[in-house]
């Protein structure tokens, strides 16, 4: 018989077990809403972490929703506004205090903030420049940190499916 050892904390009561932190990439988001891999890898996010978004993140979702809502026609930007209100409730929401700045583009920059903030473990992205980004030579993003792809994310082993 396997018995698991319990961690106790400071207080003498067992540790909860920690949450992996995540923040997920807009288009990431949105590509969610037709379903597929990203779909998958967003729902594998919220059941082995905690999401987090920015209010910059949050922002840029608005604005990519808006306009696509033109190619999208009505059906389907309803769904996507909905899947986002619903994403955007689930989330935890944090305030970078500074700004990373390493990628050309100051939106990825927002992205690797909120890493460097709440010390998340996993970035997901499909953007070239943040998956070409080696965590591990920038000294203010969190050691450990893996930026996957939806696919790749939803191909490690995070130990707690």
């Amino acid at each position: 018989m396997l018995r698991r050892r319990k961690r106790f904390g400071r207080s003498g009561r067992p540790k909860k077990p920690s949450m992996d932190k995540i923040v997920i990439d807009a288009n990431v988001l949105i590509s969610a809403a037709f379903g597929g891999t990203p779909l998958d890898a967003v729902s594998r996010a919220f059941s082995i972490g905690e999401v987090y978004l920015s209010p910059a993140i949050a922002a840029e979702i608005g604005g990519t929703i808006e306009r696509l809502s033109t190619k999208l026609g009505d059906e389907k930007t309803r769904i996507l506004t909905a899947l986002w209100e619903r994403f955007n409730s689930l989330c935890r929401m944090a305030e970078p205090e500074r700004n990373v700045s390493i990628c050309r583009d100051p939106k990825d920059d927002a992205y690797l903030s909120l890493c460097a903030a709440v010390r998340a473990g996993y970035l997901i992205t499909g953007d070239k420049d943040l998956l070409a980004v080696e965590p591990a030579r920038v000294s203010s993003l969190p050691k450990g940190l893996k930026i996957l792809t939806p696919r790749q994310f939803l191909e490690i082993d995070t130990g707690k499916v």
